[in-house]
């Protein structure tokens, strides 16, 4: 009789015996006194665990109802996990609410340090159930439960700032950006019960614009400053580049001013908003941060880097023989984007001394340099290699200096494009000033007359003077007052023009020109923001006002 087989497996169990004593010993896990004190730091894993805080009880908190789903999963967490999920999905298919709650929450039983079970359920009540209900006070309701639901999660990754990004993008979004956003903000302002049940995490007090209420935008502020606070007091590691995980908090502000003008006359709240605003923007413009290739940069920083290649190429000049970089420049016109004309413009205008050109001449001189821009920063090598035997060890030296400035120049700009940072600088800027306000003002003014269809001026006449004496100024009057406050504003700020402040004074132009056609008048000669209504045109922008070139031709 072959007794193989029994002997075989009488070693196996032998061998497993004797081996589970080692790792019973390795994974012993630590124990404490009843004053929390440790007794038995516990096995090597456990001190491993310990060393580097990836216990469970350093990574979340532990729920004793989240660890019984686990036993009763059998091991088989996978398996009920996507059975769960299929639950989840057909429960909301057959409009099973109730049932897709009660499902949801049993899923992050079994994986609640599982970050995106939070955000994906989250986002199926916020944008998916709601949207599945006709009235949007049922519609907010079901948004505030998905925040409630995505709320939770924080207690059980608590070394994971994803959630709070959620909950800061999702209370933006929702409340601030949603087509029903007008009723959702207006019911947002009165619900002190979603206040209250937010104020375990941040602080309803916070968020409130005195006479304007609880802001959605400034909640969105609290939840981005919770996560740079867990990322900056090392009780998270940072998910995203630098560039845009700072970006996040500060732009909610803004995102509150643009809200608000929409919503209430532009007053001093909504200035000292913007204020907020612009102090936030420019000391994100001013930190050091790494871009995603790792590159150190400061959005701010533009100008500086500019004037380094300015002294740098000062320098680089001074060892090459006089002259030479403007020749280079000439010679590489043809493979610009320059026509033919303008390139023979550029030579004349930069064989001028900048002291004798005029002011227009030098804006000209200003925009084709910047179309060379291009071609201009890669001659730099060029003109190094022009210098004489004894200088061309350092002016090679200072063209590397000015290519290393120049990456960083490109690394600069890509980020800045990225976030648009230049443009929201120049215009939190601009609206936190009183000038802006007051502009801002008029242009509500006017429209509330224009609302009312009083377009013309409403004057007494004295037959014996033949003089009129206006008593009340209708919307075309009142407009063009605006305009004349705008015009200092959007010529200070040329990044303004074309930007989102820019379409929406332009639409405030389509009203007057609208005006100006039903009461039989022609377009203004001196318009006051003619330059403006010129560079949107060039820029691609199709307002259909009268540039200054369709005006000339109508006089024509």
């Amino acid at each position: 009789m072959n007794n193989r087989p029994l002997v075989r497996k009488i070693i196996y169990l032998i061998t497993i015996g004797v081996l589970v004593i080692p790792l019973s010993f390795i994974a012993l896990p630590e124990t404490r006194d009843a004053d929390g004190e440790i007794k038995n730091a516990g096995g090597m894993l456990s001190r491993l665990r310990d060393q580097h805080d990836l216990s469970q009880a350093k990574l979340t908190e532990v729920d004793p109802a989240s660890e019984t789903m686990k036993l009763a999963s059998l091991g088989l967490r996978g398996v009920a996990v996507n059975i769960l999920w299929l639950q989840a999905n057909e429960h909301k298919k057959n409009g099973n609410y109730d049932g897709l709650r009660s499902t949801l929450d049993a899923l992050t039983k079994i994986q609640p340090n599982f970050v995106k079970v939070w955000e994906y359920q989250a986002h199926n009540l916020a944008y998916n159930v709601s949207m599945e209900f006709d009235d949007y006070e049922s519609r907010y309701n079901w948004v505030k439960k998905g925040l409630s639901f995505f709320k939770q999660g924080i207690r059980y990754n608590k070394q994971d700032h994803r959630i709070t990004d959620g909950l800061g993008f999702f209370t933006g979004n929702k409340f601030g950006k949603s087509d029903e956003k007008t009723s959702f903000r207006r019911m947002f302002r009165s619900d002190s019960d979603f206040h209250e049940s937010m104020s375990d995490r941040i602080d309803p007090e916070g968020y409130e614009l005195r006479e304007h209420g609880h802001d959605s935008w400034k909640m969105a502020y609290q939840w981005y400053d919770y996560s740079r606070d867990m990322v900056e007091n090392g009780a998270a590691r940072k998910r995203r580049n630098d560039v845009l995980f700072y970006m996040f908090r500060p732009a909610q502000l803004r995102n509150m001013g643009l809200t608000l003008q929409t919503e209430f006359p532009t007053d001093d709240v909504i200035q000292d908003g913007w204020r907020g605003a612009y102090e936030e923007w420019t000391d994100y413009g001013d930190r050091e941060l790494f871009d995603s290739t790792g590159v150190p940069v400061l959005l701010r920083g533009t100008a500086k880097v500019e004037d380094k290649i300015a002294e740098l190429r000062d320098k680089l000049d001074t060892l090459v023989p006089e002259g030479t970089r403007r020749r280079l420049k000439l010679d590489v016109l043809p493979n610009s984007d320059l026509a033919p004309e303008e390139q023979e413009e550029y030579k004349f205008l930069s064989g001028i001394d900048g002291d004798q050109l005029a002011s227009d001449q030098q804006r000209r001189l200003r925009e084709l340099t910047q179309v060379l821009g291009r071609v201009f920063d890669s001659i730099d090598q060029r003109v190094a290699m022009e210098a004489e035997l004894e200088n061309q060890i350092p002016a090679s030296k200072v063209a590397l200096e000015i290519a290393a400035e120049q990456k960083k120049i490109r690394s600069i700009g890509r980020d800045s494009q990225t976030v648009n940072y230049g443009y929201w600088e120049s215009r939190t800027k601009a609206e936190s000033e009183n000038a802006t306000v007051l502009a801002q003002q008029a242009l509500h003014e006017a429209r509330q007359v224009w609302k009312q269809s009083l377009y013309d001026d409403e004057y007494d006449f004295d037959y014996r003077t033949k003089k009129k004496t206006v008593t009340k100024k209708g919307a075309i009057s009142l407009y063009l007052e605006a305009f004349e406050m705008w015009k200092p504003i959007m010529e200070g700020n040329p990044r303004l023009n074309t930007g989102q402040l820019g379409d929406r004074v332009a639409k405030f132009m389509v009203e007057y020109q609208q005006m100006l056609a039903f009461s039989k008048r022609d377009w203004p000669k001196d318009f006051p923001l003619q330059k403006m209504i010129d560079l949107r045109d060039r820029d691609g922008s199709r307002d259909g006002l009268p540039t200054s070139a369709t005006l000339a031709e109508m006089v024509e």
